[in-house]
């Protein structure tokens, strides 16, 4: 059996009864907040192709689970930062107040969709950041940065259940280390900008404790760390991220979601979501909807 998670913010009720009826499902509840809805007990060998066109049509995320899906499954949320946790790419917000936001976020663009190594795309970048005053342009991204619809949401939900909570970002820990604070998430493992002794930025970046820069294949290392540390594997771990540098930690993820991704991520996650907020992974969980309304 498996559960169908509907969530959009023009999600109707009406116009999707008549395609949940012919998959004949146990029940189905109704969160108005979000609006989202759960199709529960549907056989394995149902015919989903009208609903996820239905859905398509109306803008709606449709996810299948497993019945009675639990978050108790798993050990760690493991998410990318820049576009995924939060609505900016924090080195173009930078770049901006440096005076080379147009150069910087060219190659942002490309580096997202793949036509850069990713390593190479963040010296690049942060190259063009050199002399520029470390704390002005930092406060300048802190300044403009934006949760994600649904983050906080996801994140109660996880350390309700004792879920570590974990930023692993390609992107700086001068923000990412504020942010997760901020959020009471459990850490940050991101690279690091260096600055002289002037505060001025030296258009240098390192990995995490100086090593090597977190490029794709660092993230899937040290997520697969971290699940270590909370006592399990990669198995117990949810990943989310948006681009090309979180392909290798979300296809390793034991589940994987791409949020609003680029293609090249979209293709191997087992989740994608393309127009709701992260609070549609908390309702992947059957322990979201225990106070939700039952409308069938």
């Amino acid at each position: 059996m498996k559960d169908i998670v509907l969530q959009g913010i023009d999600l109707e009720v009406d116009a999707f009864m008549e395609a949940i009826e012919a998959l004949a499902p146990e029940k189905v509840l109704f969160r108005r907040s979000d609006p989202s809805m759960r199709i529960c007990g549907v056989t394995d060998d149902a015919d989903l192709l009208p609903l996820k066109a239905l859905a398509r049509t109306h803008q709606i995320d449709c996810v299948t689970v497993p019945a009675d899906y639990s978050i108790k499954s798993f050990k760690v949320w493991a998410t990318d930062m820049d576009s995924t946790l939060t609505q900016n790419e924090c080195i173009d917000d930078m770049a901006f107040a440096a005076g080379c936001g147009e150069e910087v976020s060219r190659v942002t663009h490309e580096a997202m969709h793949g036509g850069w190594g990713f390593t190479e795309s963040l010296q690049k970048r942060v190259s063009l950041l050199k002399g520029a005053d470390a704390s002005v342009v930092l406060s300048h991204a802190i300044r403009r940065e934006r949760l994600s619809d649904g983050a906080e949401t996801l994140i109660k939900l996880c350390r309700r259940h004792g879920i570590a909570t974990y930023i692993v970002s390609g992107g700086f820990v001068q923000i990412a280390r504020d942010t997760a604070k901020e959020l009471g998430m459990t850490g940050a493992v991101c690279n690091e900008l260096l600055i002289d002794a002037d505060g001025k930025l030296t258009g240098e970046v390192r990995g995490p404790a100086g090593g090597k820069i977190l490029d794709a294949d660092g993230k899937r290392r040290a997520v697969e760390v971290l699940a270590q540390l909370a006592g399990g594997d990669l198995s117990q771990v949810i990943c989310s991220g948006d681009g090309a540098n979180d392909v290798e930690m979300v296809s390793a993820a034991g589940l994987g979601v791409a949020y609003h991704p680029k293609p090249v991520l979209a293709e191997k996650a087992k989740v994608v979501i393309r127009y709701s907020g992260l609070d549609l992974i908390a309702h992947l969980f059957k322990e979201c909807w225990v106070d939700a309304e039952r409308i069938r």
